[in-house]
């Protein structure tokens, strides 16, 4: 379940598994406005992801051009991360791709998301979601570090 009501904070009940879900700040359209607004098309930030998928649990420093990832560095030199990852690029997203992954799952059925932002730069720095119906979709996400490039 997606929150886009207005309001500093927001709660909402998942009835499949009665779990509450808090959001306090801005809305999810409201924070995607503000960063679109910006227009903020190259720039650098750090970010981790905890899935059931590659690369879960270690950071990584993502360069982007022109709404492109063009690099990414793995900041997690431990021996599992650099005997079981290369650096594809492919699997690391944009700012832009990071809030329309979390609008895709909070229209799928039976989900919900929790999402805080940037004060200053309005994208998502700690975001969360699973699946109410069914076990292994959880995910969650931080970003830190953001800096625009010039």
């Amino acid at each position: 379940m997606l929150d886009r009501a207005r309001g500093s904070c927001r709660f909402a009940l998942g009835t499949v598994a009665l779990v509450t879900v808090t959001a306090c700040g801005p809305s999810f359209d409201e924070a995607q406005r503000a960063w679109q607004a910006q227009g903020i098309e190259s720039y650098v930030f750090e970010y981790q992801r905890n899935c059931v998928c590659p690369g879960t649990g270690l950071w990584w420093r993502i360069t982007v051009r022109r709404d492109t990832v063009v690099t990414a560095t793995l900041l997690d030199s431990s021996d599992v991360a650099t005997r079981n990852l290369g650096a594809s690029l492919g699997m690391h997203p944009t700012i832009n791709q990071m809030f329309d992954g979390i609008a895709a799952f909070a229209h799928r059925p039976h989900t919900w998301t929790r999402v805080h932002y940037d004060a200053t730069w309005h994208y998502p720095s700690d975001a969360r979601g699973d699946a109410t119906d069914r076990a292994g979709n959880g995910w969650r996400f931080y970003v830190r570090n953001f800096h625009p490039a010039p």
